[in-house]
C-alpha cells in the first residue's frame, strides 16, 4: 500500500537527490590528514608552554639569587623605602638620613618633634641593614609587587632614654597646665537614697608624660617619623572605679550615715541628728593605705553652736546653763565614727548657779522671800511657785549688831530719789548729849521700798561693789540693817511690786 509524502519530505528528498557523490577513499583522506593537523598544533602549545615555564623559572630563580643580598619590592625599613637596594645601600641610606631623623608626635592635643639631637641618637646601619634583612624571605620575592611589609629595627639602634623622658616630660608639664585633670571616683552622697553612691572616674584632657614617653620611645627605637597618641596616653585617676578601698569606704559610710542619734538633755530628746546632718559632716581622704571615712569635728561644733544653743540654753532656779558645743563635737565625733546610734545627753555649760530655795516658800502665796543665810531674795508670783525676780543682796553688818529683823512684813512705803539717814557706827555720846550734824551718815537711794516703821526696808546700794552682794560680806561689812540690792536689781523689783506686798525675812 503507498504512503503518501507530505511536502517537508518530498523537499528534503529533492536536496539529497542533488548533492554530488563523493567517492569513499578521498573521504577518508581528508580525515587522516585534519587529524595530522590537529597533533603538530598541540605539540607547538606544548613547546610555547614550556619554553615559558622555563624562561619563569629562569627569572624566579635569578630573583631569588638576587634578594638574597637585596631587598624584595615592597620593603620599608623605619622611614626608607628599602625596595631592591642592597644591604650595604640600605646602610649607606641609614646613616645618611639619621641625623635628620625626627619623629613627629600628636594627638591628645599635643604636636611637638623629637629630633636625633634630642635624644642623642646614633645608628650602626650596618647591623640594622643586615637585621632587617633577616626578616626579609628572598623566595616570596614576587610577592613584594601587590604587597607591603614594613620591618622596624630590632637592633643597631642606640639613643638616651632619660633625654627622651626628659624632653617628653617637659612638654607634656607646659601642656598639663592648662589640660583638664581627670577626676577619681569618689563617694558621693544620694539625698533621695539616703546613702553614698559611687561617682565614677572620668578622663580628662591631661596626658600621661610616662605613656606618651613609651610610645615615643618605640618610635625611635624604630625610627618611624611619626607617633600618634590617643586615649591610651591620658593621664588615668589615681582612684578608679574597681578600687578594694573606694568600695570598702562606701560601705562603711553608709553605716555611718544611716544612723538616727536622739540627742537628749535630761533624757528628753530635743533633736535627732540623721543621715542629712551627718553627710555634711562627712568627707573622705586618701593615704597609703587606702582611702578613710573623716567625720569633722569642727563642723559638728559649729553646726551644735548655730542650732543647739536655741534649745538647750535655759534656767531653773538654781543655775543657768548653755550647750558645751566642744564637747558636743568631741563626743558624738568619735560616736559617729563607730556607728554608735544610741542616744547622747547633751553636754551643757553652768554660767550661773543660785542658792537653793526657801523651804515652804509654796505655802505663802505671793511674797518677797528674803533669806539671810544664802543672802539671796526671791519674789514669787500668787502660786508661791513662780519666781518673778531674783537677787543677791547684803544684809546688816553683823559684827556690828546691825541685825536685819527677820519675821512677815508688809511694805508700808514705796519712793524714789530718798536720802536715808542715821548715826555713824562708832558715835558715841555722853547722857544728854544731843549728835551732831557730823554724827550721821546720808545716803541717797534712787528706790525706797520701806517693811518696817521707817527705818527698814529694801534699796539700793551704788557704793558697793558688785561682788560685795551675796557672800559673807553682811558678817563684817553689812549695812544698818536694810537690804541693799544691786541699782538694777532695785529698780526692777520697785516696778513689779506695790505697798502691801508680803515680806519674809529670815535665816
Amino acid at each position: 500500500m503507498a504512503v503518501p509524502l507530505n511536502d517537508d519530505t518530498n523537499a528534503q528528498a529533492a536536496e539529497e537527490a542533488t548533492k554530488p557523490v563523493v567517492p569513499v577513499w578521498l573521504s577518508e583522506a581528508a580525515e587522516a590528514e585534519a587529524a595530522e593537523e590537529a597533533k603538530r598544533k598541540n605539540r607547538n602549545f606544548a613547546i610555547v608552554i614550556g619554553v615559558a615555564l622555563v624562561a619563569l623559572v629562569i627569572s624566579y630563580a635569578l630573583g631569588v639569587h638576587h634578594y638574597t643580598t637585596h631587598f624584595v619590592p615592597g620593603t620599608t625599613v623605619g622611614n626608607i623605602d628599602a625596595s631592591d637596594l642592597s644591604i650595604e645601600e640600605l646602610a649607606t641610606a641609614i646613616d645618611d638620613e639619621i641625623g635628620t631623623f625626627s619623629t613627629r608626635v600628636s594627638g591628645d592635643g599635643l604636636d611637638f618633634a623629637v629630633t636625633a639631637s634630642d635624644v642623642s641618637l646614633s645608628v650602626d646601619g650596618k647591623t640594622l641593614a643586615a637585621d632587617a634583612h633577616e626578616e626579609t624571605n628572598p623566595y616570596a620575592w614576587p610577592m613584594g609587587f601587590w604587597s607591603h611589609q614594613v620591618i622596624e629595627p630590632e637592633v643597631g639602634v642606640t639613643f638616651n632614654e632619660d633625654q627622651l623622658k626628659e624632653r617628653v616630660a617637659s612638654v607634656v608639664e607646659t601642656f598639663n597646665e592648662s589640660a583638664e585633670a581627670p577626676t577619681d571616683a569618689t563617694p558621693v552622697y544620694d539625698a533621695e537614697q539616703e546613702l553614698y553612691v559611687m561617682q565614677p572616674s572620668a578622663l580628662g584632657t591631661q596626658v600621661d608624660a610616662d605613656a606618651v614617653s613609651a610610645e615615643v620611645i618605640k618610635s625611635v627605637s624604630a625610627l618611624k617619623p611619626k607617633t600618634t597618641i590617643g586615649e591610651a596616653q591620658l593621664a588615668r585617676a589615681d582612684i578608679l572605679d574597681d578600687n578594694e578601698s573606694l568600695a570598702a569606704v562606701i560601705e562603711e559610710a553608709n553605716k555611718i550615715v544611716s544612723l538616727h542619734v536622739p540627742l537628749q538633755l535630761d533624757g528628753t530628746t530635743l533633736i535627732t541628728v540623721g543621715p542629712e546632718l551627718i553627710s555634711q559632716w562627712m568627707s573622705f581622704y586618701q593615704d597609703d593605705s587606702g582611702m578613710h571615712v573623716y567625720i569633722d569635728q569642727n563642723a559638728i561644733h559649729q553646726w551644735s553652736y548655730d542650732n543647739l544653743n536655741s534649745i538647750v540654753n535655759g534656767e531653773n532656779e538654781t543655775r543657768t546653763w548653755e550647750v558645751n558645743s566642744w564637747d558636743v563635737a568631741t563626743e558624738l565625733q568619735p560616736r559617729l565614727a563607730s556607728a554608735d546610734g544610741s542616744a547622747m545627753e547633751i553636754p551643757t555649760i553652768t554660767i550661773s548657779t543660785r542658792p537653793e530655795e526657801s523651804e515652804g516658800h509654796e505655802t505663802r502665796g505671793r511674797h518677797i522671800d528674803v533669806n539671810l543665810s544664802t543672802q539671796y531674795a526671791r519674789l514669787y508670783d500668787t502660786d508661791g511657785k513662780t519666781v518673778l525676780w531674783r537677787s543677791y543682796f547684803v544684809s546688816g553688818n553683823e559684827a556690828m549688831g546691825h541685825y536685819t529683823p527677820t519675821g512677815e512684813f508688809e511694805i508700808n512705803n514705796m519712793e524714789q530719789g530718798v536720802v536715808l539717814t542715821g548715826l555713824n557706827d562708832g558715835v558715841v555720846l555722853e547722857e544728854g548729849q544731843e549728835p551732831g550734824p557730823e554724827d550721821y551718815y546720808n545716803s541717797y537711794v534712787d528706790y525706797w521700798m520701806c517693811f518696817l516703821g521707817t527705818e527698814y526696808g529694801l534699796h539700793d546700794a551704788t557704793w558697793r561693789y558688785d561682788e560685795e552682794f551675796g557672800g559673807d560680806t553682811y558678817l563684817w561689812n553689812g549695812s544698818h540693817g536694810c537690804v541693799n540690792l544691786p541699782h538694777d536689781a532695785a529698780g526692777e523689783l520697785y516696778s513689779l511690786i506695790h505697798v502691801g506686798e508680803k515680806v519674809y525675812i529670815h535665816y
